[in-house]
């Protein structure tokens, strides 16, 4: 589900940028939220423990900017893969933290209710014909590489004050073995990518025989497009 914002970036007038923080994301494995200190009571046996939850999207402040500072190679093959540079800087004028843990068992910590709050970044690539409408989504790639934060896990939340930025490295594969449906919506030939950043506030319920997620839209961010060439998909790919 998606939010849709208008922003007012607010540049802090002499203040010079700094980087505070890189991640590289490149080398990292797929790490969703397992859940593994959930356990489903006895009482539950044939009772489907499945998850429920909610989203929700306010209106709030976004002072970051998300810059696409290089893309390697620039053109991406089907099965093939990028190297992106990724820049968040903040724009505004207060301090914020950030996720910063890409381990998600720091964070699972519930309380004698059984509940846990962290905050968790997405990534996401997009992939658009030149010439096409970039709010089509002609090729949305979900970036399965998750970053995570609790006020309870040192280290875990990154501070990034006015003026300064963190750069990240993020890996781009286009697997249309597995996502095909997203394949086949891109066309050979020019096209931009361009990378979203999705955070949310997070709080997780273990109950009795199942979890609840509750999530809420804190900022989500749209980079800059870099020109890319899209090679030969075929069915067979």
């Amino acid at each position: 589900m998606a939010c849709f914002v208008v922003g007012t970036l607010l540049v802090p007038a002499s203040v010079a940028a700094q980087e505070v923080g890189y991640k590289d994301l490149t080398r990292e494995d797929p790490n969703p939220l397992k859940h593994k200190k959930f356990v489903s009571d006895s009482s539950c046996k044939g009772v489907s423990g499945g998850a429920g939850g909610s989203f929700d999207c306010p209106r709030k402040t976004y002072p970051f900017q998300l810059l696409l500072l290089s893309v390697d190679p620039s053109e991406i093959q089907v099965s093939g893969e990028v190297i992106a540079i990724l820049r968040l800087r903040n724009v505004g004028h207060d301090p914020a933290l950030v996720p910063w843990a890409t381990d998600p068992d720091q964070i699972e910590l519930p309380d004698d209710n059984g509940t846990f709050d962290f905050v968790e970044a997405d990534f996401a690539a997009n992939i658009v014909p030149d010439g096409g409408d970039a709010r089509a989504h002609a090729g949305y790639v979900q970036i399965p590489v998750h970053l995570y934060g609790a006020k309870e896990v040192p280290g875990s939340l990154q501070e990034v004050r006015p003026g300064e930025y963190v750069e990240l490295a993020i890996r781009l594969v286009l697997d249309c073995k597995t996502e095909m449906h997203q394949c086949q919506s891109l066309e050979p030939g020019s096209a931009r990518l361009s990378f979203t950043w999705t955070e949310l506030d997070s709080r997780e319920t273990y109950k009795k025989c199942g979890t609840e997620s509750n999530q809420t839209e804190i900022r989500q961010l749209t980079s800059d497009a870099a020109a890319i060439r899209v090679g030969e998909i075929t069915p067979s790919q």
